[in-house]
Parts: structure tokens; C-alpha cells; sequence
């Protein structure tokens, strides 16, 4: 790493730095295979997963805000079925009625309870094996990621929490049971925003990954704040991020999108501002939150949080085609295995 940043131009000061910041991370490559060809309890992304007798499916409660977030998607209904009237609209009647009818069921979903979508389980005893497995997982037991990926709620919104379920389950494999698909998830995947992904097997693929410039922190060079408004061409900032570009971005066709620990491969700044505010109740959505004194406060630490795991696009699966799903955790979390205080934050640009 160190020789490559130094033939992308990078003084030796700034190569050097960023080399001793690199963190290990697991690549998660996926091949498309029959849910009965995978093993109960083996890693895997999409497709069903696998949990004990006593775990249903988990679900989301009905959002707090529920009834502007109806009254906001029935409006959208409403637009979308009379777009195709608009002169030069590129909607067609038969493609307008199918996104109004998918706001008008959003409608529902955000006031009901419902099933969240079934995303991914990694098995820690064998990932652990690999030598870029994140230090402070556990080496035993799956996790397991849920969330409601239908709604997709946005990360600075604190409602976003019930969107997301991440189990530590520690259940012999033997002992555990491939759960049923939930009668709402069924109904949807008859439709064109199905969330029901294709099952893959993972193997792991262990690398090093650079901090993007966008991260609290960042430190290589004058940065944020104490860069200059406009980057110069030649400038390290300009260089580093030709430098990272070789690697692509997780929304990419035919990458290795999906990763586990590390640092993340961001579509948009931010994450761990919206991460650090909305966990602790503050709508993070406009520049007044951040500028309240309890945001401020509060933004002290959000460097704290860190990559669990990114979720990117993957078209063999039909898994989020244009985005990026990230987990995020605190290192002081994820060491006592509160996996109930991950945030997701979902990307798209």
C-alpha cells in the first residue's frame, strides 16, 4: 500500500500515515446458489435465514411518525398516478399506476407492523479463520441482519432504529430451523419492489482497506475545515482520491461490493454525524440540528463509530441496485455484543 500511495504522488509523511492507518476487512464475495445447496447456519447472503425454534422472523413495530409518513407517500400516490398527464412526462400510464400503488402500499407498511427483510448471515467460527476478521467480533455463533430495506428510512431520522435487527445467535447448527418467508414479504415478491434477494454462498477474501476522506478521522492532510474551499488539481487531496477511485464505489456492477469490518467505501459524507445524533433522538435532516448545542455536543464523538459490515450491489442476488447498505457500531458496543445499538445507514447517490 505504502509503494502505491507514493507512485499516486502522496508526500512520504501522508503515504506513511495512511499505510499505519489502513485497516484489515473481509471481502464478501457471493455465488448465486439454491437455498437447499447451503448449509444450515453457513454464511450467505439473501434467501432464507436460518434461526432457532425460539426466534421468529423478527418485525418492525409501526413507525412513531406513522401518519405524516402515510400522508406523505398517499400525496406522492397521487402525483406519481397523474405524472403521465404532465406534457413531457417519461412516465408511462402503466409504470406511473405501479409506483403509485408501491407508495400507496408504503402507506400501510410504515402505520403496520411488518416483516423486515432478510439480508444476511455470516457464520463468525469460519470467517474468524480468515486473518482480516474484525478483532472485537465474536469468534462463534452467526449474525444475522434484518431491516426493513421496502421503507429504507433514512439515517439521520431517529425513527430509523426500528428498521434494523442485528442477532448474535449462538444456537448449534444442528439445532436450527431455515425459516419460513413472512405471508407480507410473500405478497411483495410478486411485485416489481419484491424484497426477497436470491440466495448466495460467501467466501471470505481477506485485504486492507484506506480511510476515505470523508472519516472524522482523517488526518493525512488538511482536511474539512482546514482545507482550502477549493481543491487544488494537484493537490494531495486530489491525488488521494484518484487514489481511491481505482477500488470503485459498493453501487458499482461486477465489484466485490459487500465487505465486513474495515473502512467503509462511502457513496455520501456524513455517516457518522447522522449515526452519532439520530441513536441519541436528534433528527440530524437539517443544519439547525446540527448546529444545536446538545448536536454539538454530541459530535465530539462521533468518530467513535465505526464499519460492522457494507452491503452493496449485487446484481446476481437483485440486492440493492442502486446503493449501499452500511452497519455501524461502536467499538465499546461491539465489544460487550450490544448488537442492538448498530446503526444502519443507507446510500445512494
Amino acid at each position: 500500500m505504502l509503494g502505491s500511495l507514493l507512485e499516486a504522488g502522496l508526500s512520504p509523511a501522508s503515504a506513511a500515515l495512511l499505510t499505519e492507518q489502513a485497516r484489515p476487512a473481509l471481502v464478501l464475495e457471493t455465488e448465486p446458489r439454491e437455498d437447499a445447496a447451503i448449509p444450515l447456519g453457513a454464511s450467505k447472503i439473501g434467501g432464507l435465514p436460518d434461526l432457532p425454534a425460539a426466534i421468529s422472523w423478527p418485525e418492525r413495530l409501526p413507525y412513531g411518525d406513522a401518519v405524516e409518513r402515510a400522508r406523505l407517500h398517499r400525496l406522492e400516490a397521487e402525483r406519481l398516478a397523474s405524472e403521465p398527464t404532465r406534457p413531457g412526462s417519461w412516465l408511462t400510464s402503466e409504470h406511473a399506476l405501479d409506483a403509485a400503488r408501491e407508495q400507496d402500499d408504503l402507506a400501510v407498511a410504515v402505520a403496520s407492523t411488518f416483516p423486515l427483510s432478510f439480508i444476511a448471515q455470516l457464520d463468525l467460527a469460519t470467517l474468524a479463520l480468515s486473518s482480516a476478521f474484525p478483532a472485537a467480533l465474536p469468534h462463534q455463533g452467526r449474525l444475522l441482519l434484518f431491516c426493513d430495506s421496502w421503507v429504507k428510512p433514512a439515517a439521520y431520522d431517529p425513527e430509523a432504529g426500528i428498521g434494523l435487527r442485528l442477532i448474535w445467535d449462538r444456537t448449534p447448527a444442528e439445532q436450527l430451523e431455515r425459516k419460513p418467508e413472512p405471508a407480507a414479504l410473500a405478497a411483495l415478491a410478486g411485485e416489481r419492489w419484491s424484497q426477497r434477494f436470491r440466495p448466495a454462498a460467501v467466501t471470505a477474501r481477506s485485504v486492507f482497506t484506506a480511510m476515505p476522506l470523508n472519516d472524522r478521522n482523517f488526518d493525512a492532510f488538511p482536511h474539512g475545515a482546514e482545507a482550502s474551499t477549493f481543491w487544488d488539481e494537484d493537490s494531495e487531496e486530489t491525488r488521494y482520491e484518484a487514489w481511491l477511485a481505482r477500488f470503485g464505489t459498493p453501487d458499482a456492477k461486477d465489484c466485490a461490493n459487500h465487505q465486513l469490518g474495515g473502512w467503509p467505501r462511502p457513496l455520501e459524507n456524513g455517516m457518522q454525524d447522522e449515526a452519532q445524533l439520530a441513536s441519541h433522538g436528534i433528527a440530524a435532516g437539517s443544519d439547525e440540528a446540527h448546529a444545536s448545542a446538545a448536536a454539538r455536543r454530541l459530535l465530539r464523538s462521533a468518530d467513535r463509530w465505526q464499519l460492522l459490515l457494507q452491503i452493496g450491489r449485487d446484481d446476481n442476488l437483485g440486492l440493492l441496485p442502486a446503493g449501499c447498505l452500511y452497519i455501524l457500531m461502536r467499538e465499546h458496543d461491539l465489544r460487550v455484543r450490544a448488537f442492538d445499538r448498530a446503526w444502519m445507514v443507507f446510500q445512494r447517490r
